[in-house]
């Protein structure tokens, strides 16, 4: 990066600096609408003939609406929707030799394409097997809704009676994101001047808009003895964010922490979050322990899922400041904080003995990610106390905050590897548990960045591993990495987390045997034989989704820091990229931000237009030099010190408080220069 920053007169493309939130421009004009997954109607077609079998003759005149015939038994056509796609399948067929019956089978990998639909139940089944249309003539056959498919990229059908079959039409009803009228009408945006991550960042929300789902769509258990079962009451309300499209369809709190900021980031979809939330209380046991999975899988048994739900019920307050759903559940919340509570042992740190997690079971004890969980449970309870008038708790929590914490750098920091032990007496340093305590900011700003660098160390080259997990490919724990090399800050751990980003994330999106528009649920490291080893494995799956939230609210650097949004930050990490720009949503109204840097030139310019009600803290990226900051041209940093809004500087970035709402231009002058 250049040692030197200039500020000039730049000539920013047309596009910079968003929309006005006074206007609203056409969904499909603005340069990053290219990047947009989302289908512009909820009938969806395939685009192209994958493979055929048997005797099928003119295989594309389908894709016209032309007749395609299938003759034979054990004959298919299979047929690539181009993408990740959900929803119930209408089939048209022109005529028939005399009744006939007519398979239908959904992949959503390439690997496992055939007459054989690929894993969702949970059954005993390795495989959820076919469903079946009659055919007599002219024919329009259309899924029962039970038969819903959550995600499938590949529909193959196939004649399983020796005739024949003419079929002139395939489409598919969309049912993901049931309340988005426009599917392709996001809230916010993100656009930056790397085309890999612009489309990561679609990718992630395309992923979990196929994640957003119709409670009444869930996955039925147990599992039923044939075919699937997608008619399952999953939760409250209309609309209801889950663990993954395909499989499992259920709200398990854990996808919650990074699902939520995920849906606020792309399309400020609260309420999806607060129904979630709200199902997962609605099942809390009189103990208080809230449970592992919602319905209708109902698992209990997961100190750390108990503590995600605590976890993402403040994400879901900071960006609402919903008092009266906080007021519903709030006797809930202390029912749980309790239960964790007294599990906290002579030594201030949290025992586990729920050992249910993500990826694991794990063994009971003192365990790293529950207890950085715990507490970013107490640190957050502690400011949700306070909005319920109840000080006295939120001083408590504040203080067993302080406690936990200096019992998890006593009984856990190694400072020899400088990062935190996954158990006291553990040689593993996990990489959930590390990067939760970057993210959320337990770790102070020299353990955060030798935690960064610790974790960078750990990368494969495909991606991120996790230790904990026996060095397989992190997934869940990466979207927690990605975010904490940002909260690291500095240009190294920056340039890591868009690094890893593009690495891990990239090979999802751009691998021939993945959906090219959804992220996995797991995945296995190159030695291995296969990629995914089952077709169980989710391929659109919410845990996945962290590089969304962290390209906007790190890269771009636009993010709410107080409920609803009344305050904000706008300090990008600009790492190796010239510019971004995009949106975040508020109850206040839009916030729309951009950046510009030329390190050429040695010239930087930011925007920025925030509604009423709002008020901004801006950080300028220093990248080396002592800089001038100027405030719509007036002087607010002269390179010692501040002249305008309380401009203060770390070293880092030069600083900014209290920027008001309105239109603002900032710009930063390598000091000295005319």
């Amino acid at each position: 990066m250049t040692a030197a920053l200039a500020v000039t007169a730049l000539t920013l493309p047309v596009f910079l600096g968003g929309v006005p939130a006074a206007q609203s421009a056409p969904v499909e004009k603005a340069p990053w609408q290219s990047y947009n997954l989302s289908p512009a109607s909820r009938t969806v077609k395939p685009v192209a003939v994958f493979r055929t079998n048997g005797t099928v003759t003119d295989p594309d005149a389908v894709l016209k609406g032309d007749r395609t015939r299938l003759s034979g038994a054990g004959s298919y056509l299979t047929l690539d929707f181009g993408k990740n796609v959900t929803g119930l399948v209408t089939l048209k067929f022109a005529g028939s030799d005399g009744p006939q019956r007519v398979g239908l089978a959904f992949s959503e990998s390439s690997e496992y394409v055939g007459i054989q639909t690929d894993a969702s139940t949970g059954g005993p089944r390795s495989r959820d097997g076919a469903i079946y249309a009659d055919v007599d003539g002219r024919t329009t056959y259309t899924m029962p809704a039970k038969y819903l498919r959550g995600g499938f990229r590949y529909l193959t059908v196939f004649l399983e009676s020796a005739g024949s079959v003419d079929l002139e039409g395939v489409s598919a009803h969309f049912t993901a994101a049931p309340k988005m009228d426009d599917l392709r009408d996001y809230a916010n945006y993100f656009y930056s001047s790397d085309e890999l991550l612009n489309r990561i960042w679609y990718a992630g929300a395309y992923t979990i808009q196929l994640n957003t789902i119709d409670p009444k769509t869930g996955r039925v258990w147990e599992a039923p003895p044939a075919a699937w079962d997608n008619s399952g009451d999953v939760g409250v309300g209309d609309t209801i964010l889950v663990d993954g499209a395909k499989r499992d369809r259920t709200v398990w709190p854990g996808d919650l922490g990074i699902e939520v900021p995920a849906a606020y980031a792309a399309f400020n979809d609260t309420e999806s979050a607060r129904n979630a939330l709200t199902t997962i209380y609605r099942h809390q046991r009189d103990t208080g322990e809230l449970p592992y999975a919602g319905p209708m899988l109902n698992k209990y048994g997961s100190d750390t899922y108990h503590l995600w739900t605590l976890a993402a019920t403040w994400d879901y307050y900071l960006y609402t400041a919903d008092r009266a759903w906080l007021a519903q559940v709030w006797d809930d919340y202390i029912e749980a904080v309790d239960y964790t509570q007294a599990k906290v042992n002579d030594r201030g740190l949290l025992s586990i003995t729920g050992t249910s997690d993500s990826v694991r079971i794990l063994a009971k004890g003192e365990n790293l990610i529950a207890n950085v969980l715990l507490w970013r449970v107490l640190t957050t309870g502690s400011k949700l106390a306070a909005t319920q008038g109840d000080s006295g708790r939120a001083a408590d929590y504040a203080s067993r905050a302080d406690a936990l914490r200096t019992a998890i750098d006593t009984h856990l920091w190694d400072e020899q590897a400088g990062a935190y032990k996954f158990y006291p007496d553990s040689t593993i340093h996990a990489q959930d548990g590390n990067s939760l305590a970057v993210w959320y900011g337990l770790a102070d700003q020299d353990k955060a960045r030798r935690i960064s660098a610790k974790l960078k160390g750990n990368w494969s080259p495909i991606g991120t591993t996790a230790p904990e997990n026996k060095g397989n490919p992190g997934v869940f724990s990466g979207s927690m990495e990605v975010n904490a090399h940002f909260a690291a800050g500095g240009q190294e751990a920056d340039q890591a987390g868009v690094d890893i980003i593009r690495r891990q994330w990239g090979y999802m999106l751009d691998h021939p045997q993945g959906t090219k528009s959804t992220f996995w649920e797991s995945f296995r490291n190159l030695e291995d034989s296969c990629v995914f080893c089952s077709s169980y494995v989710s391929l659109a799956h919410a845990w996945a989704t962290g590089p969304t939230p962290a390209l906007t609210f790190d890269v771009l650097g636009l993010k709410p820091t107080a409920p609803a949004g009344r305050t904000y930050d706008f300090v990008p990490h600009p790492a190796d990229l010239t510019f971004a720009q995009g949106r975040i949503t508020t109850p206040q109204g839009r916030i729309d931000a951009s950046w510009k840097l030329d390190r050429a030139e040695g010239a930087y310019r930011a925007t920025l237009t925030a509604p009423r009600g709002t008020t901004g803290r801006v950080g300028v990226p220093i990248l080396g030099t002592r800089i001038k900051v100027f405030v719509d041209g007036r002087l607010a940093w002269n390179g010692h010190k501040g002249k305008a809004y309380g401009a203060h500087s770390d070293g880092e970035y030069v600083y900014l408080d209290g920027l008001p709402a309105g239109s603002h231009t900032v710009t930063a002058d390598r000091l000295g220069a005319s």
